[in-house]
């Protein structure tokens, strides 16, 4: 089964190899483990989920791997910083805890003059809605915990790229006993049956929440690829093939008497209210503080919109405890 598996999963993405690790997390050590020697050095974007920035900050280092990070909205950054140590570029598109998009030319342009990898993490859109493999991209990466297992309960990590990269990368996963679990291994196969069909509904409901959250007036910001506000909107529609099922939402200051809104409490509050509904055993609804103190970060499920803005609502109407 699991050579099927990766299969299925290499065809998804469009590459030649695909391999099944224990997490996300190994994904991306095991990756770098692959390409990286002591001396080398990774340039990546700066914009990184909180453990992918703790691997990269902490453990490469200390195995003599030199990193530093660009600011990808510098498109010039990617040229000013390369050294003649650099062996490849990392890049998470969508970042997942911004909703940002990426523009991949710059990094691939370098990548593809100087004969250097492009590894691209990808999770937060699925192969459903962006494969980077198919824009000149050499390997690509997956928490498939998100999208690709299908019930958000599961821990695997997905690498996908050339035979010879992914055996790299397979060689350093049994070394470093990253083996997944063999029922993590079943539920993703089980998973990707319905893969299609669950991302598409996630679009739609995640786009019909964003056009409300645009219009409600405890709202003040709305970040998502499917509305023409979104400051990536031009790498969305030449990378992308659907926005996915993460909404950003800026909470207007000054909702509970005249203080600023605890949105900790006001996601805890939404999560608890969509804990039971329809559709979220088999999907999770996650909402969580984004970076900035204002932000909500809503992942959708399978819930119904309705559904979803109810508990938003709620959650955003119920008085504060702070409140007078």
């Amino acid at each position: 089964m699991p050579h099927l598996l990766h299969r299925r999963l290499a065809d998804l993405e469009g590459a030649e190899s695909a391999l099944v690790l224990a997490s996300g997390r190994a994904a991306v050590a095991c990756t770098a483990l692959a390409l990286l020697r002591p001396g080398d050095h990774l340039l990546s974007s700066m914009w990184l989920r909180p453990e992918t920035r703790h691997f990269f900050a902490q453990e490469l280092p200390a195995l003599g791997v030199e990193v530093s990070y660009v600011d990808p909205r510098e498109t010039r950054g990617w040229r000013r910083g390369l050294s003649r140590t650099t062996r490849a570029l990392f890049v998470e598109s969508p970042v997942l805890e911004s909703g940002r998009l990426l523009d991949l030319r710059p990094p691939r342009t370098l990548t593809q003059e100087l004969g250097l990898a492009l590894i691209v993490d990808a999770t937060a859109a699925s192969p459903v809605n962006f494969t980077p493999i198919a824009h000149g991209v050499d390997i690509v990466l997956h928490d498939a915990t998100l999208f690709l297992d299908g019930h958000g309960q599961g821990e695997a990590g997905v690498v996908a790229g050339t035979e010879g990269l992914v055996e790299e990368v397979r060689l350093k996963m049994e070394t470093w006993g990253a083996l997944p679990h063999p029922l993590a291994r079943v539920q993703l196969d089980n998973g990707l049956a319905t893969l299609e069909v669950r991302v598409q509904r996630q679009n739609s409901t995640a786009q019909q929440l964003a056009e409300w959250a645009e219009g409600y007036p405890d709202v003040s910001a709305v970040l998502y690829a499917g509305l023409a506000s979104h400051p990536d909107r031009s790498a969305f529609e030449e990378w992308f093939k659907g926005a996915g099922a993460t909404v950003h939402l800026r909470l207007r200051e000054q909702l509970h008497a005249d203080i600023a809104p605890d949105v900790p409490q006001i996601a805890a509050h939404a999560s608890a209210l969509l804990a039971g509904a329809p559709g979220a055993r088999n999907v999770i609804t996650h909402i969580a503080p984004g970076g900035d103190a204002g932000w909500l970060r809503v992942h959708v499920g399978l819930e119904s919109v309705d559904t979803i803005i109810a508990a938003l609502v709620s959650a955003i109407s119920a008085p504060s405890p702070f409140s007078s």
